[in-house]
C-alpha cells in the first residue's frame, strides 16, 4: 500500500513539473519569409508578366499578338478585346446581324467604344451591352440547345489600326466551339472560323489574331499564376475608360488592401477579401509631373491569398515607367 502511494505521489510530482515547464515555455513565433523581387515588361510595356507568389515569374508574353480572346469555360460568354494593345470595339448601331452585307462606318467617331470590365473577367468588351440572362450582349441564350446565338454586329479596330466588321455567330456550348465571321469593311477578305477551344480549358482564355487569322495561346495554365502585370483599361470616376499599367488578379485569387498604413503592417484580419479582377490595380504609384518619374505610394500594403499556398503580404518599392517597364516589390509569407 505504501509503495502504491509512493508511486502515485511521484507521478503527480512529474506531471506537475511537466505542466509548469509547459506553462513557462516561450511560444515560438511563426517564421516570416521575406523576398525582394522585380518583373520586366520591357520598353513601352511590350510584354505582360504572369507571376506566382510561390514560384516567381511564370511566363512573359508579348502583348501585341492577339486581338480577341475567348474564355475557355463551357458555361461562359466572356470575350475580351486586347485593349492594352490598342484594340477598340464598337457595337454597330445601325442594324442587327441582317445588316452584315451593308455595314458602313459613317458616324463612327460618335459611337461609344466598349472595353473589358476592369473588375470582372466574365464581363469582356463584347458583353458590355448585356441586359441579364438570357441576353449576354453579343448573344442570346437558346433554351433548347443551350447555345449562345449571336445577334449583334461589331466594328473592331485592330492592333495595327485597321478596321474589320465582326459577327460572333454562335457558341456551341456543349462542344466549347465559337463560330465567328469577320471581313474588311467593304466585305473583302471574309473569313468564317469555327474555333474549338475544348482542349484549352487548363488556361483561362484563348486568344485569336484577326490580323493573322490564327489562334494565339498567350496565357500559362490558370492554376500556375496569381497576378498579372499588364496594360489594360480602367475607368475614370466619370465613367471614361483610359489605359493604365498595373496588376490584375487570377479569378481564383483574393486580396485585401490596407491604406494608409506603415509598410511593417502585418494584420490581414480586418475587412473582407476582394476577388475582383483589378483588386490590386494601378494606383499604388503616382506620376510626378515635375520630375517626370513615378513614385510608389509608401503607405499601401496588400495581402494576397494565392491559387495555391499560404497568404502573402505584398507592397511595391519601385516602378520605372515605360523606359524599361520594371516593377519592384517585396513579398512576405
Amino acid at each position: 500500500m505504501k509503495n502504491n502511494f509512493f508511486l502515485l505521489s511521484l507521478s503527480i510530482i512529474i506531471l506537475s513539473a511537466a505542466s509548469c515547464k509547459k506553462d513557462t515555455e516561450t511560444p515560438v513565433p511563426p517564421q516570416v519569409t521575406k523576398k525582394s523581387d522585380s518583373i520586366v515588361m520591357s520598353a513601352g510595356y511590350a510584354n505582360e508578366v504572369y507571376y506566382s507568389m510561390a514560384n516567381g515569374v511564370v511566363q512573359t508574353s508579348p502583348r501585341a499578338t492577339w486581338d480577341i480572346a475567348f474564355r475557355t469555360m463551357k458555361r461562359s460568354s466572356s470575350i475580351l478585346t486586347n485593349d492594352g494593345a490598342g484594340v477598340v470595339l464598337y457595337t454597330y448601331p445601325k442594324s442587327d446581324t441582317t445588316g452584315w452585307a451593308t455595314v458602313d462606318t459613317a458616324g463612327l467617331s460618335s459611337w461609344k467604344p466598349m472595353y473589358n470590365d476592369p473588375k470582372d473577367w466574365e464581363n469582356g468588351a463584347f458583353s458590355r451591352n448585356a441586359k441579364g440572362h438570357p441576353d449576354y450582349g453579343w448573344s442570346v441564350y437558346n433554351t433548347i440547345t443551350h447555345d449562345l446565338i449571336g445577334d449583334s454586329l461589331f466594328i473592331i479596330k485592330l492592333r495595327d489600326g485597321s478596321f474589320k466588321k465582326l459577327w460572333v455567330v454562335r457558341k456551341y456550348s456543349a462542344l466549347d466551339i465559337f463560330k465567328f465571321r469577320f471581313a474588311n469593311l467593304d466585305g473583302t477578305g471574309e473569313q468564317v472560323v469555327s474555333e474549338d477551344i475544348s482542349s484549352l480549358t487548363a488556361t483561362d482564355f484563348s486568344g485569336y489574331s484577326l490580323q493573322n487569322n490564327a489562334r494565339v495561346v498567350f496565357q500559362p495554365l490558370k492554376k500556375s499564376w496569381d497576378i498579372l502585370f499588364t496594360k489594360y483599361y480602367s475607368v475614370q470616376p466619370d465613367g471614361t475608360p483610359y489605359p493604365v499599367v498595373g496588376v490584375l488578379s487570377n479569378d481564383s485569387v483574393k486580396t485585401k488592401k490596407f491604406h494608409p498604413v506603415v509598410l511593417t503592417y502585418s494584420d490581414s484580419g480586418p475587412g473582407t477579401w476582394d476577388s475582383t479582377r483589378s483588386s490590386i490595380g494601378w494606383d499604388w504609384k503616382i506620376f510626378d509631373n515635375n520630375s517626370f518619374k513615378y513614385t510608389v505610394v509608401d503607405s499601401t500594403v496588400y495581402f494576397v491569398k494565392p491559387v495555391q499556398g499560404s497568404t502573402c503580404k505584398l507592397y511595391f518599392t519601385g516602378f520605372a515607367g515605360s523606359s524599361t517597364g520594371v516593377t519592384k516589390f517585396n513579398l512576405e509569407k
